[in-house]
């Protein structure tokens, strides 16, 4: 597939010096991705532990530290992708996301991810800022510094997907991070709740398809940008629904010009055990409103599509909670 792209969304520090580069020399990701979630379970593993007390008997405080560990490890990755990004810079890329408590404060956003930027000191390292509507003026801030490669994380929705491909056309790469499986939590839900009107074979043909028709739609509005050096990249692909193969978002989802973030057993699955892609459900959204499983009206009127860009609040909230556990900690 031409322009078409895995990355890895898993880093820890043993990791990196062992799985993460038998992944790359095969051929398998070419880039990686990180989040407040991600590093929380990372630091738990005992690749830290010594140093971590080192660091706390240093009286540091706990976001000090947090940055000092994820800030060493980010530099590794970004060193260890540097050959792939210099040959392709499409490729070679790994994310941090700003504290995500500043996800409203356009200044302190601004402030954090040029200072992390600055002390990564990578030009492939990639920072990551949550979709919310200061966050696309955070996006339109760094994007003008024109060094600074963004990721716009936490998209649920087709219009905030276009509205964040503009944001960051003027950045040397961006990529918008557009959610997959939790639409399809959503959407499931509510074809359960209507148990009692929809067959067995109804249910059966739309569950876990919102989710690629939604994905479909921001792939579309991203690309309807026309900024060359932005990407859709599908994150959220880790199966909810036991019945799915691993590899369910990886196969319906390959598509030109796109990046998908995968953990690593769904890449497992992809290049060991590939199951069929699925077929789309052409109209699903007219589908699902006809009998009543409307996402639209799971939240007042805003100006973006209702019950898509719901989720962006709880995905933000989940962040802010990993970030909490991370730095409690560490204190």
């Amino acid at each position: 597939m031409k322009d078409f792209y895995l990355w890895c969304d898993f880093i820890e520090r043993d990791f990196l010096e062992e799985g993460f580069q038998t992944l790359l020399k095969k051929g398998q990701i070419a880039g990686a991705t990180s989040n407040p979630a991600i590093f929380a379970k990372a630091l738990e593993s005992k690749a830290y532990q010594a140093q971590i007390t080192e660091l706390k008997n240093a009286k540091m405080g706990a976001k000090d530290i947090y940055e000092h560990l994820v800030i060493a490890d980010i530099k590794r990755c970004a060193e260890i992708l540097l050959p792939f990004w210099e040959k392709n810079k499409a490729t070679g890329y790994i994310s941090l996301e700003i504290d995500p408590f500043l996800a409203d404060n356009v200044g302190a956003s601004v402030a954090e991810a040029r200072a992390l930027f600055g002390r990564i000191g990578m030009p492939n390292a990639m920072i990551k800022v949550p979709a919310t509507q200061a966050g696309l003026e955070t996006m339109e801030h760094l994007a003008k510094d024109k060094n600074i490669p963004l990721n716009a994380t936490l998209v649920f929705d087709p219009k905030r997907a276009g509205d964040c491909a503009l944001a960051l056309k003027k950045a040397p790469m961006g990529v918008v991070s557009i959610f997959v499986s939790r639409l399809d939590t959503l959407a499931n839900r509510l074809l359960q709740d209507k148990n009692n009107r929809l067959s067995q074979s109804t249910q059966a043909t739309l569950l876990n398809q919102f989710g690629i028709a939604n994905a479909l739609e921001c792939y579309h509005s991203v690309q309807g940008v026309g900024a060359s050096r932005v990407y859709p990249l599908f994150a959220s692909v880790g199966t909810k629904d036991p019945s799915l193969p691993k590899d369910y978002y990886l196969q319906a989802l390959k598509l030109e010009h796109s990046i998908t973030t995968a953990p690593l057993e769904a890449l497992k699955a992809y290049h060991e055990t590939p199951s069929a892609p699925t077929t789309s459900i052409k109209h699903i959204k007219e589908t699902m409103q006809d009998l009543g499983l409307d996402l639209e009206k799971t939240r007042p009127n805003s100006g973006y599509n209702p019950g898509r860009h719901s989720l962006l609040l709880p995905g933000l909230k989940a962040f802010e909670d990993a970030f909490s556990k991370l730095l409690k900690a560490l204190t």
